[in-house]
């Protein structure tokens, strides 16, 4: 399957349901020198099956970034750059990146700011790196923060689901991608996700494969506000001194749940609210806040974030964004307080 997707003025090719491998065959890279950047996970699980895929006369060099979902950052980004100084500039070059969301950025990046010649592909590993590489630009963090940015697609990306781990935590991160979907643009599409995905067996069982289709199409419409939403309640989480505690994954997680139920309080839409984290449980999702994290600090965090400029997408109703919105201070604390009273309700 082959989709042109076409997002600010820039165009990319996307392809799933077929095999990368099946890809190199139909398409010649001619001279170009191969450069893959992808994490140590995905270099252990997979270098040695995708160097047999290329031609063996090419030249083929690889970057190892660390594991983390962050490792789009200035210092990898320095690393990569001196990496690269070593070899001959006039060169073509095919960057290929090969894993998480922050190495499908920090490639997108490189390709676009480098000097060198170059095409850009991405071969994301999980349903959430495919979902960033449908959002039209790249960025290089400092300390988690955005500090560069450029306006990007890779030329193709390519969605090979052999080549896909999703099981465990990988699975529920990917799937929140889904509800995402959902929160911000249908919500028929959240309650199919609820009809088909009852429960933990029936998550874990079933591919996402059938509902790529629909994911690309509401990224293409609204992918900002799909990528974006629960960011600015995530980032309250890395301003407080618990915050540690948390997952990246956990904290976005949270901060879906959170601006979602801060949507409900301001705009007072009907949302079975309870039975939505209850299914999530069932999921297998962890949902507590953590008790160390203090409601105090986690507002203050969110209120310095909307100080910075920060803002949050307010719904009219649940797949209906009304506006961007600054939260306020009475607000968010009566949010997580109805949060932390609807968890008591259902443990019991």
């Amino acid at each position: 399957m082959e989709i042109v997707y076409e997002k600010n003025q820039l165009r990319t090719t996307i392809v799933y349901g077929e095999t990368f491998a099946s890809q190199l065959k139909s398409i010649s890279l001619g001279s170009k020198h191969i450069f893959l950047i992808t994490n140590q996970r995905y270099y252990d699980l997979f270098s040695e099956k995708l160097v047999q895929l290329f031609d063996d006369k090419k030249e083929i060099d690889w970057y190892i970034c660390k594991n983390d979902v962050h490792c789009n950052n200035i210092k990898e980004l320095e690393s990569l750059l001196a990496f690269l100084a070593d070899f001959e500039q006039q060169q073509e070059f095919l960057f290929l990146g090969v894993g998480n969301e922050g190495v499908v950025q920090l490639t997108n990046f490189l390709h676009k700011t480098s000097i060198l010649t170059s095409e850009c592909w991405s071969l994301p590993l999980s349903v959430q790196s495919l979902s960033k590489s449908l959002i039209p630009k790249a960025q290089i963090e400092l300390m988690n923060h955005p500090v560069l940015e450029t306006s990007v697609l890779a030329k193709k990306i390519i969605y090979d689901r052999t080549l896909t781990t999703d099981h465990g935590e990988g699975k529920l991160v990917d799937f929140l991608v889904f509800i995402r979907c959902g929160l911000v643009c249908s919500h028929d599409f959240l309650r199919m996700l609820f009809k088909n995905y009852s429960d933990a067996t029936r998550l874990n069982q079933q591919s996402f494969n059938g509902m790529l289709d629909e994911m690309i199409y509401y990224y293409e419409k609204k992918g900002q506000e799909i990528d974006q939403f629960g960011n600015l309640f995530e980032q309250g989480f890395l301003q407080t001194p618990n915050g540690h505690l948390l997952s990246s994954h956990m904290k976005r997680f949270l901060g879906c749940l959170l601006q979602l139920l801060w949507s409900q309080e301001v705009n007072r839409f009907s949302f079975h609210y309870k039975n939505f984290i209850i299914w999530l449980i069932r999921l297998g999702f962890p949902v507590d806040f953590p008790e160390q994290i203090l409601v105090s600090d986690y507002v203050e965090g969110i209120i310095k974030c909307v100080d910075h400029g920060g803002s949050a997408s307010l719904l009219n109703e649940v797949g209906v964004v009304a506006q961007m919105e600054k939260p306020k201070t009475e607000d968010l604390l009566a949010t997580i307080e109805k949060y932390k009273t609807i968890l008591k309700e259902i443990r019991g």
